[in-house]
């Protein structure tokens, strides 16, 4: 394991001090409330059981901290399994015979893993190849709790450090004398008994019934009981509150939509279409609720555009029901959103796209971002809700793999009875940066299957195309990696270039030469962005016209047509081939290539930016591009134009906290976008991130060509690892 990624479990771990301090403070609060009560009800020492009882403090806390560490993850459950006939682990701790579960061990490591990590990071106790996971529960405990003031002398902590350390070992601790030699049955006593926790075994349909028993309850858990192959598997999942109230108020609005009676729009279906274009029209035509999903090219939004002409159609002849509803430029009919101001962009290009192929005379509303359509502004709460719905008739989502269960949910809420939701999206790609799974979640669901349309067959991609194979094989549940190996060997549109990885034993001169080898090899991709470079010089003799908005808007998009035929996308941030490194190297070559200062100013002429948080005073969203340019009315002044905007803005009201240069950008951040052909760099340093998810979305943003520039190790753990987010919407579609 390298230490980056030591260093980061560890971090991990140290950061969670906050969900210590908060559950602290409600643990506080409940023995503040108990006193008060106690205070004023002479009954109360008898009739009332005491409730600051260590014990059941540190069960509160450490489950707390858990599900903390699990949000930040991506998870929003945190769920325990045993079976009848589970092996027990035995050993000995401090002379004692200790029997320890499958899932007592998983909850003690899952606390003990940040001391852990932080300990081989600090004193290089362990080896290259050895796995903190794979040395024995017992080792690791028997070490930390005979060795503890020991290793806190040897280890170099400030004394916030040692604080919070010293917190998380006492709560290890706890849990594990709490734990030690006994069963989930008693585990389960312990947690029904508990005043903090609620317990919801209720179906989606009983709302009232279900919030009364989760008020103030900062942990909801649920009981399930499953019978496979004569056996019975207990589980018990938890929630953090917020994140419980977030699925089951979305499940309880998709509940709602799915049961709101439409009127079929009368469609023609065109003849291009194929039999899984026409079974997605049918379902979105159909039904209150939709989804439809598939790859690139497979022809979501094109299938989606005749609702839209049909709701046209209807409206203007005043067959859809609502003879007051106008279908125009300024009509409320239809709304497209996406998570990013990209990808939202992308959809309304697409869509009108396809309306202009059906020789439909109709301009589309501007598409938005969901936060914009729902009017979620700096508080963070929509201006649209159930009680306060949006008012148009069709709202199509795109890119809905980027959905967190919380944005999910306030979208889902604010659509009026009546009207359709259609969700579009590839359930391959990257889950969302925030909490959940939501897309794929609903298509796993098998209540919902009725209402998922899936289509497979690719126009971008045909039978043949390299990049099509390769987002096929890296799809597979069974990875054959010999098969990608061939694959990236012999076609012409797929090619994969070792890089050099440095191990921590490694010697500095090796360091150095390892360090060279790979600069030649950013400066070969460079080399990729010289027809975008020779066009900036263009720009340097004849600087844009400010006052010429159409000549404006055409440089810009010429522009953008150059720069978006190559983009290099990265795992990470960090390292040798993470994007600041990369942009950083290309920036110094960009200087040098128009000749400009060196290193002198951030803004330069013919930098590349992207936005990376919505800026609605400048009407900038997440995942915008732009260009820093000078300008023919005064050569000294930069601005940044962005596509589709006749007038530049001046640097100095561009946060460069919120601006990254974009040669390079993760591939979290090119979801939603498109080029000719995509550079993937990655290595070992970045272990932590790699999943087959990350590199699908990576591979299927390249139209034409894809290069690979990574180790084969790093490669082979990507395609091999799928992303597993443990979430609890499916137990919100459960009846009981």
């Amino acid at each position: 394991m390298s230490n980056n990624k030591k260093e980061s479990k560890a971090v991990i771990g140290l950061q969670q001090s906050w969900a210590s301090n908060i559950s602290d403070y409600i643990l506080l609060r409940r023995e503040q409330t108990y006193l008060a009560y106690k205070a004023t009800d002479a009954k109360a020492n008898t009739n009332s059981k005491q409730v600051d009882k260590t014990e059941e403090s540190n069960l509160f806390t450490a489950l707390f901290v858990m599900l903390a560490t699990h949000l930040e993850e991506g998870h929003t459950v945190l769920t325990i399994e045993s079976s009848e006939h589970e092996e027990a682990l035995q050993g000995q701790i401090n002379d004692e015979a200790v029997t320890l579960y499958a899932w007592q061990q998983q909850l003690l490591e899952m606390l003990a893993m940040p001391i852990f990590a932080l300990i081989d990071t600090k004193l290089n106790t362990q080896s290259e190849d050895d796995s903190i996971t794979e040395r024995s529960l017992f080792v690791l405990l028997v070490t930390l709790f005979d060795k503890r003031d020991q290793l806190w002398m040897q280890l170099v902590l400030s004394n916030h450090e040692k604080e919070v350390l010293t917190k998380r070992f006492d709560m290890i601790a706890a849990l594990y004398h709490l734990l030690k030699n006994t069963d989930l049955s008693f585990f389960i006593r312990l947690v029904n008994e508990h005043d903090l926790f609620a317990e919801v075994n209720s179906s989606i349909n009983n709302k009232d019934k279900v919030n009364s028993l989760s008020k103030n309850k900062p942990i909801i858990y649920k009981i399930q009981e499953n019978q496979t192959n004569n056996e019975t598997e207990l589980a018990l999942t938890f929630w953090l509150h917020r994140s419980w109230q977030a699925e089951f108020n979305l499940a309880q609005h998709i509940n709602t939509i799915l049961h709101q009676q439409i009127t079929p729009l009368n469609i023609s279906i065109p003849k291009n279409l194929n039999d899984q274009q026409i079974a997605a029209i049918n379902v979105a035509n159909n039904n209150a609720f939709s989804i439809i999903t598939g790859g690139p090219g497979t022809g979501k939004t094109y299938t989606v555009a005749q609702l839209v002409i049909a709701l046209q159609q209807a409206t203007e002849s005043g067959g859809y029901g609502a003879e007051n509803i106008r279908f125009s430029t300024d009509s409320a009919s239809l709304a497209l959103a996406a998570p990013t101001g990209k990808a939202a962009q992308r959809m309304q290009e697409s869509l009108q796209a396809a309306l202009d192929t059906a020789d439909i005379d109709l301009q589309l509303q501007e598409a938005k971002t969901i936060h914009r359509l729902l009017g979620i502004g700096r508080t963070g709460r929509p201006r649209y809700d159930t009680n306060n719905p949006l008012g148009e008739d069709i709202i199509i989502v795109d890119e809905a793999s980027m959905l967190g269960v919380e944005l999910a949910n306030y979208l889902v809420s604010a659509v009026k009875p009546g009207a359709r939701l259609i969700l579009l999206g590839d359930a391959n790609q990257l889950a969302a940066v925030d909490a959940g799974a939501v897309l794929a979640d609903l298509c796993r669901i098998p209540l919902l299957q009725p209402i998922h349309a899936e289509l497979t067959e690719s126009r971008r991609f045909s039978a043949e195309s390299g990049i099509g194979k390769l987002a096929y094989q890296i799809n597979q549940a069974e990875i054959d990696t010999q098969a990608i190996w061939q694959l990236l060997r012999q076609d012409e549109a797929l090619s994969f270039h070792y890089v050099n990885t440095l191990q921590t034993n490694e010697l500095k001169d090796n360091k150095t030469r390892n360090s060279l080898s790979n600069k030649k090899i950013i400066l070969k991709i460079s080399l990729k962005y010289i027809k975008y470079i020779n066009k900036i010089k263009e720009l340097l003799k004849n600087p844009i016209e400010k006052s010429m908005p159409e000549s404006v808007k055409n440089t810009i998009t010429s522009l953008m047509e150059t720069f978006n035929e190559f983009r290099i996308l990265s795992a990470g941030h960090n390292g040798e081939w993470g994007d600041h490194y990369i942009n950083n190297y290309l920036t110094q070559w960009h200087l040098a290539e128009l000749k400009l200062p060196l290193g002198q100013n951030t803004w330069f002429h013919g930098r590349p930016v992207m936005v990376l948080q919505n800026n609605y005073e400048l009407g900038l969203f997440n995942g915008d591009i732009g260009f820093c340019l000078q300008t023919s009315d005064d050569r000294s002044r930069l601005e940044v134009f962005f596509e589709n905007k006749t007038q530049g803005i001046a640097v100095n009201l561009l946060n460069e906290e919120v601006i990254a240069t974009a040669y390079a950008m993760t591939i979290h951040k090119s979801q939603g976008s498109e080029f000719d052909h995509v550079a993937i760099t990655f290595d070992n340093s970045h272990a932590r991130l790699l999943s087959k998810e990350l590199i699908y979305t990576a591979v299927t943003r390249a139209k034409k060509q894809v290069t690979i520039y990574s180790t084969k190790s790093a490669f082979e753990k990507a395609v091999q690892t799928p992303t597993e987010r443990h979430t609890g919407l499916a137990l919100q579609f459960s009846k009981h």
